[in-house]
This record gives structure tokens, sequence and C-alpha cells, in this order.
């Protein structure tokens, strides 16, 4: 990867590359996109905007009162939401069912419906144009808005007004194609237009991080931000100050921003490649003409996403799996695995999977076990397989980290305080690499799940001046 000068780079607005890491020091304040009037209030009467974190795993609503100058706190939008869809199979027109009640919903069903996890990776890809669901073309831009729909009715229940004002999360880099990367974010505006909001705003996911961690100090700070998903690893370098908590020019204080596509989903893929996939015959031997070869490896490359278990389910690839069963010296590998297809498993299992990478954030093993009838599974994952089998991917996201400083011509040496936020980031490896580069006394967390949300609310004064 190249690094440059980002004079180009604009928060916000993103008018120049923002699939580039992002570095700037010593060149002056990065440019600001024009604020644009926010129309002031009535928009007196209904002064909130909204900060929306739509996130690969999970998704949060947070209030921002401008008259008051403050976040506001309620129950009804505390904490985050699962980023689940599902459509069950109807012949009418229904609206999905959004958050963790679709799991619920999906799992009473019996899997049976259309089930949506992890869209926001889909942005930034072309061929992905729109899908059919109970006979009805979606745009993902559709979809999309659904959830964001689903968000702002809550807090339009909180605030009582339908507020049309929002500041939008993104990664900083939802593909290192430029190209890529501005399709994702012209979609993502797409759907929140679609979802009621007129005036809406993009704030780098690391960055809102930063400002909800500004919040809770009392001192400047020159601060390493570490945002780590289910889709991407973020970081900022940020001089943060409590004291200009609130201003509408911040983009001085940003010192360098980037990010990469390695974060919790491929975790997750990592144990289904290393621990799950011979259940499905991985290891299997083919006995052809007195030949002795293994099965292909792209099968199972294919399984390790649940999403993609769903694409093999054709007469073709469960013919391949019937006739493998004939062949290899593991039959009943292959009759877990066209049932993993046939009975639509793949959500469930990987739910499993998901569940032994939490557990192993504070426990040394973790149970791996599945129960469906025909696919029985009882393992156990212990860290050190875990760190073993996702090391690769640790690797990748330190390696990043550390050109990305050099990039921005920093050394470990100059960062004050490490936050760490998002649910990756309780991944004891990579929370090790983190203390091994920077000490422990520098590290800081908390929020893991809700910091990106309240930070992108604390961004409403740098897009809505009167705010």
């Amino acid at each position: 990867m190249s690094w440059r000068r980002c004079e180009d780079w604009s928060v916000g607005a993103f008018k120049g590359s923002s699939s580039d890491p992002a570095c700037h020091r010593g060149k002056g304040p990065l440019p600001l996109p024009p604020l644009e009037s926010s129309g002031g209030f009535p928009k007196a009467m209904n002064p909130y905007i909204y900060g929306i974190d739509f996130g690969t795993s999970n998704s949060s609503v947070t209030i921002w009162d401008a008259s008051r100058r403050r976040l506001v706190r309620d129950p009804r939008i505390a904490g985050v939401e699962s980023s689940f869809m599902y459509f069950p199979y109807t012949l009418r027109k229904d609206p999905p069912i959004i958050g963790d009640a679709a799991k619920i919903r999906y799992v009473q069903d019996r899997m049976r419906g259309r089930f949506f996890q992890a869209i926001k990776t889909i942005l930034p890809h072309r061929t992905f144009t729109e899908t059919i669901v109970n006979n009805d073309p979606y745009l993902l831009e559709d979809l999309i808005a659904f959830f964001l729909r689903h968000l702002k009715a809550k807090a339009d229940s909180v605030t009582g007004h339908n507020v049309t004002r929002v500041v939008m999360g993104r990664p900083a880099v939802f593909s290192t194609d430029p190209e890529e990367d501005r399709l994702a974010q012209d979609r993502l505006r797409r759907a929140a237009e679609l979802a009621g909001f007129e005036e809406i705003h993009f704030q780098l996911e690391p960055i809102a991080a930063a400002f909800a961690y500004e919040a809770r100090i009392d001192r400047p700070e020159r601060v390493l931000v570490g945002d780590f998903g289910g889709g991407t690893s973020d970081f900022t370098v940020v001089q943060l100050d409590p004291a200009r908590q609130g201003l509408t020019e911040r983009a001085g204080d940003i010192l360098a921003s980037g990010g990469l596509s390695v974060a919790g989903n491929k975790y997750d893929s990592a144990t289904m490649w290393h621990k799950v996939t011979p259940y499905f015959g991985r290891l299997a031997i083919l006995e052809d003409g007195g030949k002795r070869l293994e099965v292909p490896s792209s099968l199972y490359r294919q399984i390790c996403q649940w999403d993609q278990i769903v694409f093999l389910n054709n007469p073709r690839s469960l013919d391949l799996l019937w006739r493998l069963e004939r062949l290899a010296d593991d039959p009943p590998a292959f009759r877990r695995f066209q049932s993993l297809i046939k009975d639509n498993q793949g959500f469930a299992l990987f739910q499993v999977i998901e569940g032994a990478k939490i557990a192993l954030t504070s426990h040394d093993a973790a149970p791996l076990k599945f129960t469906h009838p025909n696919i029985q599974i009882d393992e156990q994952l212990t860290l050190a397989e875990f760190n073993r089998n996702s090391a690769d991917l640790t690797a990748s996201i330190t390696g990043y980290l550390d050109r990305f400083l050099t990039g921005a011509r920093l050394d470990p040496r100059d960062i004050e305080t490490v936050f760490l936020t998002g649910g990756t980031s309780l991944i004891r490896s990579l929370r090790a690499a983190f203390m091994e580069r920077f000490g422990v006394d520098r590290i800081r967390d908390g929020g893991e799940f809700t910091s990106v949300g309240d930070g992108l609310a604390l961004s409403a004064p740098l897009f809505f001046p009167q705010a």
C-alpha cells in the first residue's frame, strides 16, 4: 500500500480519496466541508440530531440535543441491536423483522425465509445490484433503509419529533478502490434518505469513538483509537482536549486515519476453517481410479462465510457432494455437509462459533457444541488453538498499524493513550499485541459497543453549526 500526504481528505464530506489511510501531520488543519445551514429551529422546536452507527454486527442510535448541548439518554435507545434482518416467507409484502427479534423469529421458523446479516459489508460491491425476497426486488439501499427506519422510529419515540438530521458513521475504508469506497457511501446516503433523513453527514467511526472518549477525560491527550468491529478495523490518531469538545472546527486535531477489512467475522471464519470444516470432509481422501486425492478446498473456503453457504444449494453442488460421499474415506462427513446446505444450518453453526470466540475473551477454553440431528459436533476450542488459528489475522491488523504509524510519521512513543473499542477489541491476542507496543498503562477501553454511536452524536456541532 502506498502512503501519501492527504491534503485532499476531508472529514465528513470525503471530497478526496477516503480509501487512503489518510495520514496528515504538520501541514495545518485538514479541510472541513462547507457547513450547510441546519435550517435553524423549528428546528427551534426540533433541536435534535441523531448519530447512527450502522455496524456490520451491531447498530445503535444516539440523540444530540442542540438546545441543551448534551446527549439524550433513554432506555428505549440504550445499548445496541444486532444488525439482523429477517423476511418470513409470505405472500404479503410485509416489512422485515429487525435486530435481535429477527434472530429469534428466524430460529422459531426453523430457519426458513430470508435472513440477512452483515449487510454493511456488501456496500462497496458493484456486482450486487438487487435481490429478490418473496418475489419482490430490493436494492441494497432498500434493505439498509429498513434498518435505519427502525432506528429512527425508536429515537423519534424518545424525542417526540420527526427528526431529519443525522450524522452517519462510516469506516475509514469501505474499500481500497476509491470508486467502490464512493459507491458504498453513496448507497448508505441513499438508504438514509429512504429512511426519512434529509440532512445527512458522514463521520469516520474511529473519529467518533475518539470524541466519545474525549467526554471522559479532564486533560489534553494524544490518542490512538482502534475501532474493531465485525467487518473492519479502523484507526485514528487525534489530539483530544475536553476544552475543545463541541467546537465546530476540529479537523486540525485529527493527525491520521485509516483502516483495513480484517475484523471479527474473519476470526469466526478462521475457527470454521481450522476446527469445524474437518467435520464436513476437508481432510478426507478420495479414491479415484487408484489415485488418492484430497478434496478440493474451494468448497470449504465458501462455507467459511455463513451467508455464502446458501449458494451451494443447487443441483450441481449437491450432486458433487453426493459423489464425494461415495468416493471419500469419510462418507458421514459429506452427509453432514449436505445437511448443512439443505437444512440451512449455516447461521446456527456460526452462532456457536461466534459464541466460542466471545467466551474466549474471558476464559481459556470454550465449548463448540452443535446438536442438529444430522450434524453432531462436540468439541472444545482452547485459547491457544484460537490464537494459533487466527495468528495471521492478528498479524495483518498489527502489521497495518505499524505501517499506518510510520506513514503518519508517528512513533508509538508519541501516543499518550490507546483507546480500544468495538467487540473485536476484546480478543486477547489482539489486546496483547497493543500492550506489547504501547504498554499496559496506556491502554483504555469501555463502551466497546456504544462509543461510536455516542461519538457520532457528539460530532453534530461539526456539521450543524447551530447545534
